[in-house]
């Protein structure tokens, strides 16, 4: 569509577009008007890419409101690779995602803010990849959601299970081929091997940063419970709850529970010979395992120590 287009329909409503930055003004006095410069000509060329039929005044007033409040939360890519990379997605995905855009836009402008700063890059490449077979605005929350647990968010993963279920066939496949991501991925934090299993699993063995002078969360010798099926980590009277798979790591400040379960300060022998390979198993205060994983602390040290089975 001509850029004449959103544009003749921002200048005839322009004193209501002077009032909604006015009014961001007012909350954000340093909202950079240059970046709104930037960001209009590529958004709007984005989202109006493609479209059957024109886009009401209405959409158009509400799209710039919602570009206007994004940028001054900074929410949006700076004018860099990833930029030019978030509006080709827009601009590329299937025109009936865009019959919705200004939910479209929010969302996937909101899920790509919250991830941090050295994960954007890949976060946008693996979207643009499956791109193609993206046709519903279901899909696209889906997906977005996928790629931003597989970006390090582990508490997002139980939820998106019964969501994947119901994906058509040909989307699975595709995220099956480009990620490796299936249902069984889902299902489990980490890799559980089959039964009569011949081939051996890979075991992997990660630090969860601790000492919060060193970008951690204790203040004290962690230690592990459980509560029905959560896992939970004391550190003197502060209390965190801890989600763990294999693509990342998230801790939570909660409150203290009322009841817990004290977990053994004694590796079982299958992972003892894993630990020893990286520490000294004597030095374990508290141990969780599974089949699949162990999660240790030691008592000279305020970081946690995760073993598990990879799938590479």
């Amino acid at each position: 569509m001509s850029s004449i287009y959103w544009k003749s329909i921002l200048l005839k409503h322009k004193d209501v577009c002077n009032q909604i930055v006015r009014s961001v003004k007012r909350t954000n006095l340093q909202f950079p008007e240059e970046d709104l410069a930037h960001h209009l000509k590529l958004f709007f060329g984005s989202i109006l890419k493609n479209l059957e039929n024109e886009m009401d005044d209405e959409t158009i007033v509400t799209l710039f409101e919602t570009l206007v409040t994004l940028i001054s939360k900074h929410v949006l890519p700076i004018q860099n690779q990833s930029a030019l990379e978030f509006y080709q997605i827009i601009s590329e995905i299937h025109p009936d995602v865009k019959k919705a855009p200004v939910l479209f836009f929010s969302y996937f402008a909101n899920v790509f803010s919250k991830l941090e700063t050295d994960k954007k890059d890949l976060f946008l490449k693996r979207i643009h990849s499956v791109l193609p077979k993206i046709q519903t605005m279901e899909e696209v929350k889906l997906v977005l959601g996928l790629l931003f647990w597989a970006s390090g968010k582990p508490e997002y993963r139980e939820s998106l299970l019964s969501l994947f279920q119901n994906l058509n066939q040909t989307l699975k496949t595709e995220i099956k081929n480009l990620f490796g991501i299936d249902e069984t991925s889902i299902q489990s934090p980490f890799l559980v091997p089959k039964e009569n299993q011949s081939e051996k699993p890979n075991f992997h063995f990660r630090s969860i940063p601790g000492y919060t002078m060193f970008g951690g969360n204790f203040q004290k010798i962690p230690i592990l419970y459980f509560d029905s099926e959560r896992l939970l980590i004391s550190s003197g009277e502060t209390w965190f709850q801890l989600f763990v798979d294999e693509f990342g790591t998230s801790l939570y400040s909660i409150e203290k529970p009322i009841s817990v379960t004290k977990v053994s300060d004694k590796p079982s022998n299958f992972w003892k010979q894993m630990i020893k390979q990286k520490l000294d198993p004597n030095f374990v205060t508290s141990s969780i395992e599974k089949d699949s994983y162990a999660i240790i602390t030691l008592s000279n040290s305020y970081q946690l120590y995760l073993f598990y089975k990879g799938r590479t």
